[in-house]
């Protein structure tokens, strides 16, 4: 109760707010330089996950697994559909990634997306 009511929690809110938007302004610049001929991204305005949507024929189930073998962590999208039709993308989470490791993670997920 101290802690919502001393205003803590709002202060929080503010502070990971900054550090959220960084994050994503960051992956979605080094996504756009690395990418940006390749996929499209989508969900990129808020929150702590941004879509890649790969081209057609691209095996998101394929590239996550290669990904993860490499030591980044991709949800493809195609799991995430319920029903026909899925499209082949990632989902990847920023939320947790610090700043500094972005732009060579993403450097490295261009390898694995044009393998």
């Amino acid at each position: 109760h101290d802690f919502l009511r001393d205003g803590h929690f709002a202060r929080h809110i503010r502070r990971m707010r900054g550090i959220y938007a960084e994050r994503r302004r960051v992956l979605v610049g080094a996504l756009t330089r690395e990418l940006g001929d390749t996929v499209r991204i989508a969900g990129d305005h808020a929150g702590m996950h941004v879509v890649v949507l790969l081209p057609p024929g691209a095996r998101d189930h394929d590239i996550a697994v290669r990904a993860a073998a490499r030591g980044i962590s991709v949800i493809p999208l195609s799991s995430c559909y319920v029903g026909a039709r899925p499209r082949s993308g990632l989902l990847l989470g920023y939320g947790t990634t610090r700043v500094s490791d972005i732009a060579e993670a993403v450097r490295r997920l261009k390898v694995i997306v044009r393998e």
